[in-house]
């Protein structure tokens, strides 16, 4: 086996491990990042009048 065949397989060794470390990192950040306790806080406004839409698309629409 020349040094160039053996170069290369350990390159795409190399390649294929540093590859699978990288995704397996990700995931476990992903894991840590979906059971956070962490929760995210919105408001919402219901400004329109639900016993009359018809007035409320008009108004929208001046």
């Amino acid at each position: 086996m020349t040094y160039k065949i053996k170069s290369l397989i350990y390159f795409f060794c190399f390649l294929a491990a540093s590859s699978i470390y990288y995704v397996v990192e990700q995931h476990e950040e992903f894991q840590k990042q979906l059971h956070a306790k962490e929760l995210a806080e919105t408001e919402f406004d219901d400004s329109m009048d639900h016993e009359n839409p018809k007035k409320d698309l008009q108004l929208a629409q001046e």
